[in-house]
């Protein structure tokens, strides 16, 4: 905290001291670069323009992939809606059939002891 005081306060007497064609020519040398700064400022542009690049590319990636599952399993959910109802079709299909064997079973019953009762022994 003592020590940004003391910067800033030396910055603002300094830069009072300066006269207008100094203060020019101080902002002119900071903005002088050599070719190794300008090489590495495009350097660094190209890598930064090349992840933002990447970023969106991820970014649709993912999207499509989301959207892709969302179709997957809107078409199982329905295919799933269908094999129960048709399970539950079954169920009931198989529920009157057991009925209907049990109906003939009696009934096959009743003929066997009617034929058995009323035939003839013979001996």
């Amino acid at each position: 905290m003592m020590t940004e005081n003391i910067i800033l306060q030396e910055l603002y007497v300094i830069s009072l001291s300066l006269t207008s064609t100094e203060k020019w020519r101080a902002a002119g040398s900071f903005a002088s670069h050599t070719k190794v700064e300008g090489l590495f400022t495009v350097l660094a542009m190209i890598a930064l323009i090349t992840a933002i690049i990447l970023l969106f590319w991820v970014f649709s990636k993912y999207r499509c992939s989301e959207h892709d599952l969302t179709i997957q399993i809107t078409g199982l959910s329905v295919n799933n809606i269908k094999l129960r109802q048709k399970n539950d079709e079954l169920t009931i299909t198989n529920e009157k059939l057991q009925q209907e064997n049990t109906q003939l079973a009696r009934e096959k019953i009743e003929a066997l002891k009617s034929v058995i009762g009323s035939g003839a022994p013979t001996t």
